[in-house]
């Protein structure tokens, strides 16, 4: 069985940078990862960094061999190209451009006149005429349109290859992700649906599995009304009329499962932001739930004419997050153990253990720790080859990922306490009021037992206890190979 994700819009691509994140401490269901984002803005930020978060995973899992353990254990494959726009081909983004409205006004043929005036009344002169580049402005009519428009399975890459996919793969699962509010992921996540179930229906796939999480509005910013753009004011009655829209829509029964996620008193400020670079805003805890969102539906069992079903989940306590109030069916200890176990992981490797293999590369010191003879010198006879040195690097890169990734997660509202990470340990405030990881040399060791909340007794020589545990040569495997090896040790001994 396979599963695939799709992450429609900003909102979207955020989405599917937490679940890689949980695929990375061991979350999925077994099986592979197919990720494929959806976006008309292709320099939007939100998107950048979910998609090097994506190619930081799989350079890791490509090239270390870590045997069987949780650790990355996913296998996510990459669609070719990993983004699809459905402007890529059209020199001149606007709607009108698009559908060729002059060459409808001034036709001799009465019906493309009409189609002209109908154009005329369904959409603006400022929403035929605005540029596309930065997206669909919020305006979902306009997305829904286009996507409808240029979204062929099986005519052009990568959907050709995602057709092919689910045409081959057995009682395969497609999840989409996307806000309600705005205007790609609310056009594309009825539109895509669609059209994926009508293809299916036409090449005789019958098992495949539709499943998808609507995010309703978590953030807000201050609107100008020269632009035409999303405007934050709306997102609520927009909201209310897609929520309408979708009771009606779902009866013709293309999703098997929906999930909605929404907090009012979670809502953000963010960066009031056309589109492009500008537009990335910090991952948030709602788009946690998303994740976890789809890893439930990845690992449902569907039975045949299975009647609706309905779950509810809701925090313990309004204005508050704990672990408890992660939906991930073990009343949030899996998740929590899991995460812990990668931010140790991390927080150890950037701080203490690439720093000594730097050290130990550079100046070659008499001194070397046991685990470095253990897992370098003995076996791999040194590190100083380009294909090691890569390895530290792609996973030097992921690590610094996941560990800012985690600290929004934790800071990224205001007026809630959120009770999940200690970021303070590796990470502050900058000048631009946003997170940065801090130097390596000022990671806070000390709480090196304590990264995850609630905190409990500080255990001021934890770190020493790993290293002890490393240079014991506790948690080597023999199914792991090479520099997989010592991963695959420091891993395993940052559980608790």
């Amino acid at each position: 069985m396979g599963y695939y994700a799709i992450g429609i819009g900003g909102t979207g691509a955020k989405c599917l940078e937490s679940l890689i994140h949980l695929a990375a401490a061991g979350m999925m269901p077994d099986g592979e990862l197919y990720l494929l984002f959806v976006d008309p803005d292709t320099a939007n930020g939100s998107l950048a960094r979910a998609q090097h978060t994506l190619n930081h995973y799989v350079d890791c899992k490509n090239t270390l061999q870590l045997g069987q353990t949780s650790l990355l254990k996913t296998r996510i494959v990459s669609a070719e190209p990993n983004l699809w726009t459905p402007l890529e081909n059209v020199p001149q983004p606007r709607l009108d451009q698009f559908f060729h409205y002059n060459a409808l006004r001034t036709s001799n043929d009465n019906t493309r006149v009409a189609a002209a005036h109908l154009f005329e009344a369904l959409y603006s002169k400022k929403e035929r005429e605005t540029t596309l580049e930065y997206g669909f402005r919020g305006h979902p009519s306009i997305g829904s349109a286009v996507m409808a428009k240029t979204v062929n399975l099986g005519q052009n890459e990568p959907w050709d290859t995602f057709r092919n996919r689910l045409a081959n793969d057995i009682d395969a699962k497609v999840f989409l992700a996307g806000s309600i509010f705005g205007g790609t992921g609310a056009s594309g996540f009825p539109t895509i649906a669609r059209l994926v179930s009508n293809e299916l229906q036409n090449i005789g796939v019958e098992n495949v599995k539709l499943g998808g999480a609507l995010v309703l509005p978590y953030f807000y910013f201050l609107s100008e009304d020269e632009e035409l753009q999303a405007k934050s004011e709306a997102f609520l009655m927009n909201t209310q009329a897609a929520l309408k829209y979708y009771h009606l829509w779902n009866q013709t029964g293309i999703y098997d499962s929906v999930y909605l996620f929404g907090g009012e008193s979670s809502r953000t400020e963010v960066e009031n932001a056309l589109g492009g670079q500008n537009q990335q805003n910090a991952p948030h805890f709602i788009e946690l739930y998303a994740a976890l969102a789809a890893i439930h539906f990845f690992s449902a069992q569907f039975e045949a004419d299975q009647a609706t079903q309905y779950f509810l989940t809701a925090r313990r306590q309004n204005g508050r997050l704990e672990w408890a109030d992660l939906p991930d069916g073990d009343h949030g200890n899996t998740i929590r153990s899991k995460i812990g176990q990668l931010a140790r992981f991390a927080f150890a490797y950037l701080s203490v253990y690439q720093p000594k293999i730097q050290d130990i590369q550079e100046n070659g010191r008499s001194y070397q720790a046991p685990w470095f003879i253990d897992f370098f010198e003995r076996s791999q006879g040194g590190i100083d080859d380009n294909q090691t040195q890569l390895l530290f690097r792609h996973v030097e890169t992921y690590c610094q990922d996941f560990l800012l990734w985690l600290a929004n997660i934790q800071d990224c509202v205001d007026d809630e306490t959120i009770e999940l990470v200690e970021y303070g340990a590796y990470a502050r405030r900058n000048d631009r009021n946003s997170l940065e990881l801090q130097p390596v040399d000022s990671f806070a060791s000390n709480n090196f037992s304590n990264l995850i909340r609630p905190r409990k007794k500080e255990e001021t020589n934890a770190l020493d206890t790993l290293w002890e545990r490393m240079s014991d040569g506790r948690g080597a495997a023999r199914d792991a190979l090479g520099v997989g090896k010592f991963f695959r040790a420091l891993y395993h001994n940052c559980s608790e």
